[in-house]
């Protein structure tokens, strides 16, 4: 059950009209054979974390709360591109 903001950092108890809820699944690493149930979880950052962080979940590794960038890297030259 969800109590507070995933944020280590943050004390912010759980409101569901405020913030980011997001659900990942994965299936269990003991039972990945076929017919194998998928594994729900349920992760909330609190709206003041919710535009500092995103949640990002990589295969077989813990979900992870990720800064956002602050400035576009210089070796991208997607943010480059106009429409003429």
């Amino acid at each position: 059950m969800i109590t507070k903001c995933f944020n280590p950092a943050c004390q912010a108890p759980f409101d569901h009209r405020a913030g980011r809820l997001v659900r990942f699944s994965t299936t269990n690493a003991n039972n990945n054979g076929p017919g194998s149930q998928p594994f729900i979880q349920h992760f909330w950052i609190c709206g003041p974390c919710a535009k500092l962080y995103r949640f990002e979940c990589k295969s077989g590794m813990p979900v992870e709360l990720i800064q956002f960038e602050k400035a576009i890297p210089k070796e991208d030259p997607s943010f480059l591109l106009f429409v003429a």
